[in-house]
């Protein structure tokens, strides 16, 4: 077995500010959910007002578009469409927790384009909620303005894959047996 040096990059402060901006992220999910619980008056330890209370209340509703993007913000799922209502496949939720992982990963190669990458998944993050909370929308059909934080998400992925393929020198090797 061969050890293996790691060097971080200098600009890799940028990747932890990212981190840190995600974490501001999950504080102004908690506010927006904290701000409709208190116009909606659901009490604790309640997680969600009623579908049929919903359904009177716009307040309610707008608790539970709140608490639902700040679930989604924090959770990791794998559910079937099918699940979802519509037809075939797997969805694979992942949010903050691949997020970070992803970012983390990923900047240790690509720290600047990693740290751009999370700028857009943070900003998704926050227009996901703005729109979801839209009391002009149905069924929180807002939060799709902020569905761009998957392309921010996907090129961390990327990234972190790219890296783990140099790490292991995998690279090289496929290179080499396609000369």
């Amino acid at each position: 077995m061969s050890t293996l040096q790691l060097s971080i990059p200098s600009e890799y402060g940028y990747v932890l500010l990212t981190a840190s901006l995600s974490t501001l992220v999950a504080y102004y999910h908690t506010g927006l959910t904290s701000k409709y619980r208190r116009l909606a008056k659901v009490p604790y330890p309640n997680a969600y007002a009623t579908p049929a209370e919903a359904k009177e209340s716009k307040e309610k509703y707008l608790f539970n578009c709140a608490q639902r993007a700040h679930a989604n913000f924090m959770e990791v799922s794998l559910s079937t469409i099918k699940e979802r209502g519509t037809k075939g496949g797997w969805v694979y939720e992942s949010h903050q927790p691949q997020f970070l992982t992803t970012l983390l990963i990923s900047g240790l190669r690509f720290p600047v384009f990693s740290a751009a990458m999370g700028a857009v998944w943070c900003a998704g993050r926050v227009v996901y909620a703005l729109g979801y909370t839209d009391p002009g929308k149905t069924d929180g059909a807002g939060r799709m303005r902020g569905s761009f934080f998957y392309l921010g998400q996907l090129g961390l992925l990327g990234g972190s894959i790219w890296t783990a393929i140099s790490l292991t020198g995998l690279g090289e090797r496929v290179a080499g047996m396609l000369k």
